[in-house]
């Protein structure tokens, strides 16, 4: 066969392709195998809530119950029978009914079925995907808006700040306490800060705007509560045969499943190609005489024998079995990249919080008072404040990537649902 020879250049990946057929549906129904901690409860009763009514959710269920009834439909047979009067009125009087059929000889039928049994197992997987990705989309929506808003108050104190500094400093230039290049830069700084402010509102604006087109306006008044909420970040590691659990998740059942579909569309050209016999039962009068028949036709594929259709087939197959193993190499880059990504963001942030913060507002009102006792210059002042404000601002911000990384890594892992104890099929 075209096919198998084709495949023997294939030999240093061959395995990837046979494990996408032939791996079991026990396997693929695998249990979860990270120890993790469960999601806070209002986290999980919230998502519970919100997720079979999204918009996005019923959209996905609803793909998923159209190749459902595209399976149930791809059961029914071929051809029908045809019921054939005739009547002929000459100098003799004649009649005939007759009934033929027409033999699904090649099995199409069973080809088809096949096909779309493997096309649902593909929407099955897809709905899971999706319903994975939605309700990451909802925890991260919610924790970057909660985010971005704290970043906005944190600017607007930035610039609450700088505009007194910088009334100060005209005061003090005034007075003789200050000369005109550390009024320029008091000013300077004053200048920034309302550039600044401008950029971070912006920002605060359009994660708002993301929240409400997922959440809906009705339910902005919701996330501040669930934000607070304390999380265990937990350690993780790559499986211990990575192998075999990438072949569990949605995105490789996706893959293998479009295999098997395109291998037994092969099967359905062959069959397409084969001469399906038909068989017509005739019987009437001729005056006064009985008549009754039997036909058998059968349609010569001379002109056509349908090679091409199938070596068609064959040549998709293998391309898609090519990409089956391009995708295979693809998800194991990327679950290995989250996972050490995120090991890096957590690893990072329990430093942050080790490092102890210290009092903003106390160390703001101490750098004030020493830079108008003439203890502070205003170059350091300015300096000290950015540096105290930036480490906010950095904090805030490498809590939103470590959020991210997370609902990332339990995404692509196939962990989300699992960790909050979603009463929902895996399937």
């Amino acid at each position: 066969m075209y096919f198998i020879k084709k495949r023997n250049v294939l030999n240093a990946f061959v395995w990837i392709g046979t494990s996408l057929l032939c791996i079991s549906s026990n396997t693929v129904q695998a249990a979860d195998i990270f120890n993790i901690h469960a999601a806070p409860k209002e986290l999980q009763q919230f998502i519970q809530q919100i997720l079979p009514a999204h918009p996005r959710f019923l959209a996905a269920q609803a793909e998923r119950d159209s190749m459902l009834a595209s399976y149930s439909a791809s059961d029914n047979a071929i051809y029908n029978p045809e019921l054939e009067l005739d009547t002929e009125k000459t100098d003799i009087r004649t009649s005939t009914v007759g009934l033929s059929q027409t033999i699904d000889w090649g099995d199409q039928r069973g080809a088809k079925t096949q096909i779309a049994k493997h096309r649902l197992d593909a929407a099955q997987a897809m709905f899971q995907k999706e319903r994975q990705q939605l309700i990451s989309d909802l925890l991260f929506v919610s924790r970057d808006f909660h985010n971005k808003t704290r970043l906005a108050m944190l600017s607007s104190q930035r610039l609450k700040l700088m505009q007194d500094f910088s009334s100060l400093a005209r005061q003090k230039h005034a007075a003789g306490d200050l000369n005109q290049v550390e009024l320029d830069l008091a000013q300077l700084a004053y200048s920034e800060s309302v550039l600044n402010n401008a950029q971070v509102i912006t920002e605060q604006i359009k994660a708002e705007q993301a929240y409400i087109a997922l959440y809906g306006s009705n339910m902005k008044s919701a996330h501040d509560k669930l934000t607070e909420l304390s999380i265990d970040f937990d350690e993780v590691a790559l499986p211990s045969d990575i192998n075999v659990f990438l072949l569990t998740l949605p995105q490789m059942r996706i893959v293998r499943a479009n295999v098997a579909a395109s291998k037994n569309m092969i099967d359905l050209r062959e069959s397409e190609s084969s001469a399906d016999p038909t068989i017509a039962i005739r019987g009437g009068k001729e005056d006064e005489e009985s008549l009754v028949g039997v036909t058998l036709s059968i349609p010569l594929n001379i002109r056509n024998n349908f090679r091409a259709e199938i070596d068609v087939a064959r040549k998709e197959y293998l391309q898609t079995e090519l990409l089956a193993q391009q995708a295979w190499r693809d998800l194991q880059r990327d679950i290995t990249t989250q996972t050490k990504h995120y090991q890096l963001m957590r690893k990072a942030w329990l430093q942050w919080k080790q490092s102890g913060q210290i009092s903003m507002d106390r160390q703001l009102k101490l750098l004030k008072r020493l830079w108008r006792t003439g203890d502070l210059s205003t170059t350091d002042y300015l300096v000290q404040i950015k540096q105290n404000l930036d480490t906010q601002s950095a904090g805030i911000e490498l809590q939103t990537t470590l959020w991210s990384s997370w609902l990332t890594w339990l995404e692509s892992t196939a962990q989300i649902e699992s960790w909050l104890q979603l009463n929902t099929k895996r399937n």
